[in-house]
């Protein structure tokens, strides 16, 4: 029997519709159609934020779903975790947690609402380190040299951070506490006046994140002494790490997505999945770069052992530092 040319064409069409219906309920069949929730636990407008607009956007692509940003500011990022980590564990309510929110705050808040275990981690979404930077008429040009000096030194090193307990302070602690200086820890309400400072003459070194320091990096106003992390940023290539300059020092900063502990094995692999092609979009990828992060996605298995060891890194340089939420 012969099929007309209009006959064969519909058929195609019918067959086309019936394989793009059947892939909708593959990509929905653990989430369902119900709108997903993702805490972003710091004010609107912020790099975290940046990176909970973008991901929201390229997540909701890739589950052919509603992804919407929700800021819930306030405690430094741990109220909004405690939100999710107080939610039902079915995938709706997730939360872009950093380091400080689900690495450091463990052992830094004696009244913290959650604990790690309240999590499922779902994957990595971008890492990276902070940077060491002086003013531009500091005597040294990189960490050792900033470790020499601070030896011959009578008075101790004064550095700047973003506040007590924060990436920047731990980070020069552990500085500290590997090189056998003598410091004074200087906080600051915030990277850019602790920059500005920097860049005054007020104070001659303080740790930054990258993304804030750039533009002051880029106009001569500072100038960078290393970075931390494992591997040197794509921002500042010809900036040493700390490891490189023999302080052994190479935790890092990263962005991650969170979702509540007892999350189901089919969701729980489901949004990894997502995540990790959302992660791969190259624009996606340039705009992290732009915030001096790399997005460089790996397994969930590695980053819930990289997550594990941060902890543990974290809770050894609070206790050792003594340092003390604000």
């Amino acid at each position: 029997m012969r099929i007309s040319q209009r006959r064969r064409t519909l058929l195609l069409q019918a067959g086309a519709s019936l394989l793009a219906a059947s892939h909708w309920p593959l990509a929905r069949a653990a989430l369902g159609d119900k709108p997903i929730r993702l805490v972003v636990p710091f004010p609107a407008g912020g790099g975290t934020d940046v990176m909970g607009r973008l991901l929201a956007q390229a997540l909701g692509q890739e589950l052919n779903a509603t992804v919407l940003v929700d800021n819930v500011p306030g405690a430094t990022g741990t109220l909004g975790s405690a939100q999710v980590a107080r939610s039902a564990p079915d995938g709706h309510t997730l939360v872009l947690g950093i380091s400080a929110t689900h690495a450091i705050a463990p052992a830094l808040f004696k009244d913290l609402k959650y604990r790690p275990d309240d999590f499922t981690a779902i994957a990595r979404l971008a890492h990276g380190g902070n940077v060491l930077v002086a003013n531009p008429a500091y005597a040294a040009n990189s960490a050792p040299e900033m470790v020499q000096l601070a030896k011959r030194s009578r008075d101790p090193l004064m550095y700047g951070s973003w506040g007590n307990g924060s990436g920047g302070h731990l980070a020069m602690e552990s500085l500290r506490l590997a090189t056998g200086i003598e410091t004074v820890h200087v906080p600051y309400k915030g990277v850019a006046p602790l920059l500005q400072d920097v860049a005054g003459g007020q104070i001659q070194v303080a740790m930054a994140d990258v993304a804030g320091a750039l533009p002051l990096l880029r106009a001569g106003r500072i100038k960078a002494l290393a970075v931390t992390g494992r591997k040197r940023s794509s921002a500042l290539p010809q900036v040493p790490t700390l490891v490189e300059g023999r302080i052994a020092f190479d935790t890092e900063s990263w962005f991650a997505l969170f979702a509540p502990a007892r999350l189901p094995a089919d969701v729980t692999r489901q949004l990894a999945q997502a995540t990790d092609r959302a992660v791969k979009r190259p624009e996606l990828v340039e705009k992290v770069r732009s915030l001096g992060m790399e997005a460089d996605p790996i397994s969930r298995e590695d980053f819930d052992k990289q997550w594990h060891e941060d902890i543990a890194t974290w809770a050894r340089i609070v206790k050792a530092s003594g340092a003390k939420a604000e």
